[in-house]
C-alpha cells in the first residue's frame, strides 16, 4: 500500500471522526426546568403528591428587572401511586425538562414521613440526578407543598434560603448522604431539621426551621421542641455559638437574676460499658464558656460567686439534658446519639450479638450523664453599679 493510499484513509478516518463528534445528548437551557426544591406528602387517600419549586427566569438574579415585583418561582405538584407515576404526571405540565442538577433542597411531608419511607429510599438511591450535598428537612404542622409555596421576603428563590439558613452554623442540618446513611445503619436512628409556616394567612407569612425530626428506623417517631435543640446539637458535637440561659438567682423588682453564657470550647465523651450482657453508658459534657449578660446582684469577679453560678449552670443544664434524653429515648425509642457506633468500637463483639435488637434494648439501657461548666471569661473586668456591697 503506497503512501497516498494511506493518506487517503487517514483523511476519510479523520472525515467521519470530525462527523461524528458534538454534544449529541446536549440540551439548552431554554429547555430545561431548574428544580431549586422538591417535597413529597402522603394524601389522606394514600396517594403520593410530589412537587417541584422551579426557578423562573425572572426569578434568576442576572435576569431581575426594575420596574416592579415578578414572579420568581412556581410550585407545580401531581400526585400519584407512586413516586414514578407522580413524577410523570408533572412531566406532562411543564413545557422544560426536569433539572436536578441545582436542588438545594428536600422536604419529606409529616404525614408521609410518619407512614414510611421506603418509596423514597429505593428512589434517592437509584436516582442518577440526586444531589446527595442537598439539605433533607421534615416539615412540622405543614406539607411539603405549602412550605414549598411560602414565600420568603429576603431572597428572591425561598429554597435557596431555606438552603442558606441550613448552611448556616448556627442551625441544625443534615444533608442527604448522611439521612441515608442513618436510615440503612443498624442501630442508628436519622434524624433530620424540622421545618414549618409561621405566621400562615397573613402578609407576614414565613418559614421557621427550629425542631429536630426524629426517626424510629424508616418512620417519623416524633420532634425535638427548641428548647432541646441546642442541647441535642452540643451531643452531637456542633456547639458552635451555643447559648444557655439560667436563673441564677430569685427575680426581684430591679434584677431578673438571669445568667447568659456562650460555649467557647466544648467536649463530649461517650464511654460505654457492658455489666452482665446488658450495655451501659457514661456520657461527659465539658465546656468552656464565656458570660454575655449577667442580669442578677452576683458578682462574676469573685471567685466565690463564679463558683456558685459554675455549679448552677452544671445542674441546670443536667437536668435538661436528663429530659431530652428521656424524651428521645423513653418516649420516641430513637438512639440518635450515636452510642450505638460507642458500642460498636468499644465492644465489636458484644455488638454483633445485639445489633438486631438494638432497638429494643435503647430504650431501657442506663445512661449517665455527667456536665462541668466552667467560665472562662466574665467581660469587662470592673464592677457594675448594682452589685452588692
Amino acid at each position: 500500500m503506497n503512501k497516498v493510499a494511506i493518506a487517503f484513509r487517514c483523511v476519510v478516518i479523520l472525515i467521519i471522526l470530525s462527523m461524528t463528534t458534538g454534544c449529541w445528548d446536549r440540551k439548552e437551557m431554554d429547555d430545561l426546568a431548574l428544580i431549586m426544591g422538591s417535597g413529597i406528602d402522603l394524601t389522606d387517600n394514600g396517594l403520593i403528591e410530589l412537587s417541584y419549586q422551579i426557578a423562573l427566569p425572572t426569578g434568576i438574579p442576572s435576569a431581575v428587572k426594575s420596574g416592579g415585583p415578578q414572579k420568581k418561582v412556581v410550585v407545580i405538584s401531581a400526585k400519584g401511586n407512586d413516586i414514578q407515576e407522580a413524577v410523570g404526571r408533572i412531566q406532562e405540565q411543564m413545557s422544560r425538562y426536569s433539572y436536578f442538577g441545582h436542588r438545594e433542597i428536600f422536604l419529606i411531608g409529616e404525614n408521609c414521613a410518619r407512614h414510611g419511607l421506603n418509596q423514597i429510599e429505593d428512589l434517592f438511591t437509584r436516582f442518577p440526578e440526586t444531589r446527595y450535598n442537598s439539605y433533607v428537612l421534615t416539615t412540622y404542622g405543614a406539607t411539603a407543598k405549602e412550605i414549598l409555596s411560602s414565600p420568603y421576603q429576603m431572597e428572591l428563590i425561598p429554597a435557596l434560603a431555606i438552603s442558606k439558613i441550613q448552611s448556616s452554623r448556627l442551625s441544625f442540618s443534615v444533608k442527604f448522604d448522611k439521612f441515608l446513611e442513618d436510615l440503612s445503619s443498624p442501630g442508628t436512628s436519622p434524624v433530620t431539621a424540622a421545618i414549618r409556616v409561621v405566621h400562615k394567612g397573613t402578609d407576614k407569612e414565613s418559614i421557621a426551621i427550629d425542631r429536630a425530626a426524629v426517626y424510629l428506623g424508616n418512620k417519623l417517631s416524633g420532634f425535638i421542641p427548641p428548647d432541646e435543640l441546642q442541647l441535642l446539637r452540643w451531643w452531637i458535637g456542633d456547639p458552635y455559638r451555643l447559648g444557655f440561659t439560667i436563673q441564677a438567682e430569685p427575680e426581684d423588682k430591679d434584677y431578673k437574676g438571669t445568667i447568659s453564657v456562650k460555649s467557647s470550647k466544648s467536649r463530649v465523651k461517650i464511654k460505654t460499658l457492658i455489666k452482665n450482657e446488658h450495655p451501659e453508658a457514661k456520657v461527659s459534657f465539658r465546656t468552656l464558656v464565656r458570660v454575655v449578660s449577667n442580669n442578677s446582684r452576683l458578682d462574676l469577679n469573685s471567685a466565690r460567686d463564679r463558683k456558685i453560678v459554675e455549679k448552677q449552670f452544671s445542674e441546670q443544664l443536667h437536668t435538661r439534658i436528663e429530659r431530652m434524653l428521656t424524651h428521645v429515648q423513653k418516649e420516641m425509642k430513637s438512639d440518635i446519639f450515636g452510642i450505638s457506633e460507642e458500642i460498636h468500637i468499644e465492644h465489636p463483639y458484644y455488638w454483633k450479638k445485639i445489633r438486631d435488637s438494638w432497638n429494643d434494648i435503647f430504650p431501657g439501657m442506663p445512661v449517665t450523664i455527667e456536665v462541668d461548666i466552667q467560665i472562662e471569661q466574665i467581660g469587662k473586668t470592673q464592677g457594675r453599679a448594682y452589685l452588692r456591697k
